[in-house]
């Protein structure tokens, strides 16, 4: 097992620094583009405002992982679907309200022993 010496000299080598940076600024890159896409479909899921649209996408392509947490706490609540669904649900629920409830046919009650004779002394 290499001593911690070793592994820090392995570390400080030129070639494998090289290495790492490059590494880590390919995932650094790859994260961003990937929040701007990902804010990209999440918006146009939300609104058809062009305006806000705009406003979202520059907001994490200038501020990258802060933008994204910006863009969270300003986005619209539901997706559209989701208004389409609950405004169908709505309107549903208003027009069963507006319809005049049938009266059901109450059962009736049986006769008292005394209403029975009643009828057929008539």
């Amino acid at each position: 097992m290499p001593s911690l010496k070793e592994a820090v000299e392995w570390l400080i080598n030129p070639q494998v620094s090289k290495i790492l940076l490059t590494c880590l600024v390919v995932y650094l890159i790859l994260l961003w583009v990937s929040l701007i896409i990902w804010t990209t479909k999440d918006i146009i899921s939300r609104t058809n405002n062009i305006v806000l649209q705009m406003i979202s996408i520059i907001l994490v392509v200038l501020l990258n992982v802060f933008g994204v947490l910006i863009y969270l706490a300003i986005r619209p609540a539901k997706t559209l679907i989701e208004k389409f669904f609950e405004d169908l649900e709505y309107e549903a629920l208003s027009q069963s309200n507006k319809e005049p409830q049938k009266k059901q046919k109450q059962p009736e009650k049986p006769l008292k022993n005394d209403q029975k004779k009643g009828k057929n002394n008539k």
